[in-house]
C-alpha cells in the first residue's frame, strides 16, 4: 500500500513540476507586463481630459459616448464644405417618410389601445390569482390562528384586494376609452 501511495506521490510531483506553459497555445501576446503596456499603448491612444473638458456644460453627450469634437452632437455639417455646394448645386434632400393616413393613424391608435387593454386584463387576472391564493392561505386553519404570519398574510391580502380593484378599474376605464373612440 505504500508502494503505491509512493508511487502517486511521485507521478503528481512530476505532473506539477512540468513547465506551466508547456502546453499552452503558442501566440504573439507579450510576455511582461511591460510589454503587455507598450501593447496596449501603441494600440489605442488614450483621450486626455482638461478642466475645460470637466466643466463645459454645453456639449452634449457623456463621456463614454462624447459628442463631436468640433462641437455639439447636434451641429450639422456647414453646406460650403460640401462638394455639391461647391459646384453650385442644392444639397440632395433627406428621403422623408409618407405621411400616415386617417385609417392608418386610427390602426395604430386602436392597436396602442388593444395592447393597454390586454395587459389591463392580464393585471386583473394576476391579482385575482394572488387573492385566491392568499383567501386560501388565510382559509387554512391548521397553523396558529392569531400568530404573525397570519396577520401578514391578512395585509397581503387587503394589498391584493386594492390592487385588483384598482385593475379592474383601468380595464373599465379602457373599455369606455374604446366605446367613445368607436374601436370595438
Amino acid at each position: 500500500m505504500r508502494t503505491v501511495l509512493a508511487a502517486f506521490l511521485v507521478a503528481a510531483l512530476a505532473a506539477l513540476t512540468a513547465p506551466l506553459g508547456a502546453d499552452a497555445p503558442k501566440t504573439d501576446a507579450p510576455k511582461t507586463m511591460g510589454e503587455a503596456a507598450a501593447a496596449t499603448k501603441k494600440k489605442k491612444p488614450a483621450k486626455v481630459y482638461t478642466e475645460d473638458d470637466l466643466h463645459n456644460h454645453g456639449r452634449t453627450g457623456t463621456y463614454s459616448e462624447p459628442a463631436a469634437e468640433g462641437g455639439s452632437a447636434a451641429a450639422t455639417p456647414s453646406t460650403a464644405a460640401s462638394p455639391a455646394a461647391k459646384a453650385g448645386d442644392k444639397p440632395a434632400a433627406a428621403p422623408t417618410e409618407k405621411p400616415k393616413t386617417e385609417d392608418e393613424i386610427r390602426a395604430d391608435q386602436e392597436k396602442e389601445w388593444r395592447d393597454k387593454l390586454t395587459q389591463a386584463q392580464a393585471d386583473v387576472s394576476t391579482w385575482t390569482a394572488e387573492a385566491a391564493r392568499l383567501q386560501a392561505g388565510l382559509n387554512d386553519t391548521t397553523g396558529p390562528l392569531y400568530g404573525p404570519g397570519r396577520a401578514a398574510r391578512a395585509d397581503a391580502l387587503e394589498n391584493a384586494k386594492r390592487q385588483l380593484a384598482a385593475a379592474q378599474q383601468t380595464v373599465e376605464n379602457l373599455q369606455e376609452e374604446g366605446r367613445r373612440k368607436r374601436f370595438r
